[in-house]
């Protein structure tokens, strides 16, 4: 198949060269880059030299391919309309004249001929470059499998336990050679040093690019940081202040051994003082060290031992005091582990030295890195036991859970697959788990550093801002809504790309480990439907994946981007909530479909359960949709003063089953939310409800009701809390028993405030009536008489007149 198809090609190519000098419209730009990325991909396809390909080689093959496509994809672009202008252009001319027909101008049967010939040279053009990007997506694909094979080859490939004693024997065979091998390596070094420092000039090339990479290494990243924190600390610690300082020490531990690190090779190389394997060795150690600074500079940024109120990470001073020596422990373990194999393969090391020294870094990163994870553990277990007063937990538990269980259990995997002898498969567990923590790390910086940057870029603070909202014409409040999507959608850019970085270490993705777990003797079936171990891991984590996202997703839109819009509190609730339904939806959704259940299926068996959900569920469903109800029509919402018969309290959360209101002594009150739909809820603040304070007084009836009614009504207008419009109003409601009864009334901005105006009136409106010789009136007294019998009341039965 593969040979038919490269004589088709070859054909094409060679139809093309014999018509492209009778293409008379257009350069012939267009047919040279089919051409040339003809030649391009031939000497990309491996063809039968695909297995003996490294994995370096092959991502330099995969890397090549994109600039063909795109080289194919222009020329297309060019050749179509061409040949497009030129079927317009014959078909103006008409079809040439048949047996019996006058004969057409021989002018004009030279242009059709001609265009004739344009035609089948640009078609066979057009042609060849369709197939070579076909052909060039196939070799991608062959390109990627062997990446895959290949990593899956190493990874599961069995070697010697480190518990094997024949190991440690050999290696003290072995050790003499190695010694030999890794003095040839510095005995060569050596020759090519004096070799290059007795040509002239050579040796002042060397000090200069020298002491250029030694400033670089140390000097200059203790100024670099020192100059960034005394810029950062020159103002007052805003967020923006806090994320760029932090951003700006990582990276200056991470390029100062970049920079310094390739000045000194530069200087070698150009003095020609370095031989080739030597020169490789130094790229190991700039790599080794680079990653250890730059996973130091990452702690160091992200915990701020020194500066407690410049931390980013929400972690107690305990857990940073605890874990803060472990970023640099781990960094130096994973740093000294790669030099070490570099050095293996700079001088060809014999396999018990290899496996041997990879058994005993693997063993130092896995203690280096299960430390750490037990300094976190225990400072996180004191501060759940004694938590500090007055201050609430910021930790999220849920990522802390989900990561350390992760970690633990990769670690566990990896210490069992060096007992067991896969040496590649535990290397490869213990490095990925560090490679994890730093992308993560390094992600989070930058998320921190995008919301807190994009906000104040396009705020009032700055100038690009300024401008901006002048030029589109925008309210302050939209040009914030713009900074908090922008970063939304930065974060989500970096998500991606962390993503990318924590999966390229696999080659490609995880289907190399899938096939080992996913095979037919652990397979299920149920009708048409095959379950494995596999899919089954892969459903529960596509479905936990879905639900970190939704509560991702839901925190930003309640803490970053609501709060900056118009909406009121019960309709950001709203949005938050059904954002949650929303996405537990789409996570079931996708995690069935990962199982390879359709939605019939799912619809079959969810009618099967219906008739035990219609009599178990029932209340549960009840309560579902009444919440669905709530949050669409929002009779009530977050925020409201609700009052059910005698309890009244604030809504503070309409979640799926129930309503948590909070009652005035902070206890929480559950109301299904089936109450709060169908029986009968004062909702006091609904739609902005005023609120009315009423007053009662009863005075002596000797008192004037006027002189009353002008105190009262002095000090309802004075306070502050009192509404203008409606006015307030003091009435005369009742004359009885010797006392006045007059009724105050005023309207409040919110019923919240009520209790609190009443009693701040009767605290002034009792001493003013007071001062003015206005008595209050007692209750009047109830005397009873217990008379002897009938014959003292006058007209008693039996003594009428």
């Amino acid at each position: 198949m593969r040979l038919a198809f490269l004589v088709v090609i070859a054909s094409l190519a060679a139809f093309s060269a014999r018509t492209q000098t009778m293409v008379s419209l257009g350069d012939p730009t267009a047919a040279q880059e089919v051409s040339q990325a003809q030649a391009r991909l031939q000497a990309v396809f491996p063809g039968a030299r695909l297995r003996d390909l490294s994995d370096a080689d092959l991502q330099s093959r995969v890397a090549a391919l994109p600039p063909i496509k795109a080289s194919l994809t222009s020329a297309l672009a060019d050749l179509t309309p061409r040949l497009q202008d030129i079927d317009t252009r014959l078909a103006q001319l008409g079809p040439a004249p048949g047996p019996g027909q006058p004969a057409e101008p021989a002018q004009t049967a030279q242009n059709r001929q001609a265009l004739l010939h344009a035609h089948q040279s640009l078609d066979g053009e057009i042609r060849l470059a369709r197939l070579l990007l076909l052909e060039a997506d196939q070799t991608a694909r062959q390109l990627s499998q062997q990446r895959h094979d290949n990593f899956s080859a190493r990874l599961w490939t069995r070697n010697r336990s480190i518990l094997d004693p024949g190991l440690w024997s050999e290696l003290g065979t072995s050790i003499p050679g190695d010694v030999d091998r890794l003095s040839d390596l510095f005995g060569g070094e050596a020759r090519q040093w004096t070799g290059a420092v007795a040509r002239s000039g050579r040796p002042a090339l060397i000090a200069v690019f020298a002491l250029l990479g030694l400033g670089l290494l140390w000097p200059a990243r203790v100024v670099l940081g020192r100059f960034g924190v005394r810029r950062a600390m020159a103002g007052t610690a805003t967020r923006l202040r806090r994320s760029s300082l932090a951003l700006w020490l990582v990276m200056v531990a991470t390029l100062s051994p970049l920079a310094g690190g390739f000045a000194i090779r530069i200087g070698l190389r150009a003095a020609g003082a370095a031989t080739e394997d030597f020169d490789a060795l130094i790229g190991v150690a700039i790599g080794a060290l680079t990653f250890a600074w730059s996973l130091d500079g990452l702690g160091r940024a992200l915990l701020s031992p020194r500066r407690p109120s410049w931390r980013l990470a929400p972690i107690s001073d305990e857990a940073v005091a605890r874990v803060a020596p472990y970023p640099a422990l781990v960094g130096a373990a994973a740093g000294v582990a790669a030099l070490v194999r570099g050095l293996n393969a700079a001088i060809g090391a014999s396999l018990p030295t290899s496996v041997a020294s990879d058994c005993v870094t693997v063993v130092i990163e896995l203690v280096a890195v299960g430390a750490a994870l037990l300094a976190l553990a225990r400072a996180r277990r004191a501060a759940f036991a004694a938590p500090e007063p007055g201050k609430p937990e910021t930790e999220p538990r849920l990522a802390w859970i989900l990561t350390a269980l992760g970690a633990w259990l990769a670690l566990g995997v990896a210490l069992m697959a060096i007992f067991a002898g896969y040496l590649a498969l535990g290397s490869f567990l213990v490095r990925e788990t560090v490679w994890v923590a730093a992308v993560l790390a390094a992600v989070f910086l930058a998320i921190r550093f995008t919301d807190d940057y994009f906000p104040w870029l396009l705020s009032d603070e700055a100038a690009a801002g300024r401008a901006a909202r002048l030029a589109i014409g925008v309210s302050k409040s939209a040009m914030d809504q713009i900074g908090v999507l922008a970063s939304g959608v930065f974060r989500v850019i970096l998500l991606a790309l962390g993503l990318a970085a924590i999966l390229a270490p696999f080659g490609a993705g995880l289907g190399d480990v899938a096939p080992h777990l996913s095979g037919a003797q652990f397979n299920l079936r149920i009708g048409q439907t095959i379950i494995s171990p596999a899919t089954v891991l892969g459903s529960a984590g596509l479905f936990l994946v879905g639900l970190l996202v939704t509560r991702a997703a839901r925190g930003w839109l309640e803490v970053r981007y609501l709060p900056k819009t118009d909406m009121d509190l019960g309709v950001r609730n709203s949005v938050a909530v059904a954002t949650s339904y929303a996405g537990v939806v789409i996570a079931l959704v996708l995690a069935f479909a990962y199982l390879g259940l359709s939605f019939s299926q799912i619809a079959l068996f969810a009618s099967a359960l219906s008739v035990g959900i219609g009599f178990g569920l029932q209340a549960v469903i009840s309560n579902f949709v009444s919440g669905l109800i709530l949050l669409a029509e929002r009779p009530i919402k977050v925020g409201d003063w609700v009052a059910i018969g005698d309890l009244e309290g604030d809504v503070k959360a309409i979640n799926i089953r129930a309503t948590e209101i909070e009652m005035a002594d902070r206890s929480r009150l559950i109301v299904p939310n089936s109450d709060l739909v169908s029986k009968m809820v004062r909702n006091v603040t609904h739609n902005g409800a005023l609120g009315r304070v009423r007053i009662v007084l009863r005075v002596d009836d000797t008192a004037d009701p006027k002189e009353v009614r002008e105190v009262v009504l002095a000090r309802l207008r004075d306070h502050d809390d009192v509404l203008a419009e409606p006015p307030p109003g003091v009435y005369l409601t009742d004359v009885r028993d010797g006392a006045l009864e007059v009724t105050a009334l005023g309207y409040l901005a919110s019923a919240r405030y009520a209790f609190r105006v009443k009693s701040e009136l009767l605290f002034r409106i009792v001493p003013d009536l007071r001062a003015r010789g206005i008595a209050l009136a007692s209750p009047a007294t109830l005397v009873n008489v217990a008379l002897s019998g009938p014959a003292d009341v006058p007209g008693a039965r039996g003594h009428g007149p």
